[in-house]
């Protein structure tokens, strides 16, 4: 079990300015991941034999990329688009159709860079999740995470943020959670039950070994069932000195990787989530609530490559899934929760975004 120890120029964060290596702004809408996360497929290619620039130069990201130094493999960012891409070839190049979940099998802290030592150095391992999904950006922003706490058990589970994401990127991203928690409690395998919403691949052989727990496939989400008490289990890294030195070196990359006008992004995903179930949400109403005129509101909107249209459109694709997910729930009442007036509009919205109408989208994953 690897102690926690910061990353070579960890002491300091900094002054590298956050960008993407293909020029484009971050926070485009296809999101982005760190260097330091990339690098965990980079080096998973390396063990097979192929060299990180030739990687790189087979999915159009200049290898110079790898020249970055230690402190700026948060800052240094690469699209999401190139991220899945190198994952695709990689399993092409290989022949490995488990590339994503052997990329993930083997993740080291420093794949995390600063935000790992973060996560491993907190008293317990709820403390450690939820620091995870507090700086959760630095390593990507292709999803997002969530903790679901019921006084019998706990549920994580990772949402797309852009749009669809492989198969590959799921499970390398589910196993950096199972090797994070051997790393925090010693235990080789937390899970209760993990679920993934792609297809069963042909073989699961590695995913019953990764994961030591029955594996659900085609599931309404990307989950893993945990059992409640494990939250309390105290660190076996925790160490407060560490965190304290490494809390504020991800504080400051977190001001330069978020771009400006994301924290208003995030607020008006809330407040159009917490909104939808009384009705339409009018731009001018979210505006309000976050205090700002809406012509800034539509300008920071738009400086994420996002219409305040496309964001409410995103939020209720995200939670009808999430909604229809609940057996208890019926049709009508998901479309009520999702701000529609009549359950026909609902339908409609969703075979635009799925191809499927709202029933037979549930019915095939309850199948």
């Amino acid at each position: 079990m690897p102690r926690a120890t910061p990353p070579d120029g960890g002491a300091s964060a900094g002054g590298t300015q956050a960008g993407t290596a293909s020029g484009t702004p971050s926070g485009t809408t296809s999101g982005t991941v760190s260097l330091a996360y990339l690098r965990a497929v980079l080096d998973h290619g390396e063990r097979q034999g192929i060299a990180p620039a030739a990687q790189l130069r087979a999915v159009g990201v200049p290898p110079e990329l790898l020249d970055a130094g230690a402190q700026a493999q948060t800052a240094t960012r690469v699209p999401g688009a190139a991220y899945l891409a190198l994952l695709d070839w990689l399993a092409q190049a290989t022949g490995d159709a488990d590339v994503g979940l052997r990329a993930g099998a083997a993740f080291a802290p420093r794949h995390y860079a600063e935000m790992g030592y973060v996560v491993l150095t907190t008293p317990t391992v709820r403390d450690a999740i939820l620091q995870g999904i507090r700086y959760e950006v630095l390593a990507n922003d292709i999803g997002g995470t969530r903790l679901i706490e019921t006084p019998q058990a706990a549920c994580m589970t990772w949402q797309a943020r852009h749009g669809p994401l492989s198969r590959h990127a799921h499970e390398l991203h589910m196993a950096t959670w199972v090797v994070f928690a051997r790393w925090l409690i010693g235990s080789q395998h937390v899970a209760t039950q993990v679920e993934f919403p792609h297809a069963a691949p042909a073989d699961t052989r590695l995913h019953a070994e990764v994961f030591g727990c029955p594996v659900v496939f085609n599931a309404a989400r990307h989950a893993m069932h945990i059992d409640r008490a494990l939250l309390d289990l105290p660190s076996l890294q925790a160490d407060a000195g560490m965190q304290a030195q490494m809390t504020r070196i991800a504080d400051t990359q977190l001001q330069q990787v978020v771009p400006a006008g994301a924290d208003a992004l995030a607020q008006a995903r809330a407040c159009i989530r917490a909104r939808l179930p009384q009705g339409e949400v009018p731009i001018a109403d979210v505006a309000a609530h976050l205090g700002l005129p809406v012509r800034t509101l539509q300008r920071r909107l738009q400086a994420q490559g996002i219409s305040y249209s496309q964001l409410v459109d995103n939020v209720r694709q995200a939670l009808a899934r999430q909604y229809l997910a609940e057996p208890g729930l019926s049709l009508a009442q998901c479309a009520m929760r999702l701000g529609y007036s009549e359950q026909s509009a609902f339908t409609h919205a969703f075979k635009r975004w799925t191809g499927e109408t709202p029933h037979g989208w549930r019915k095939g994953r309850a199948s």
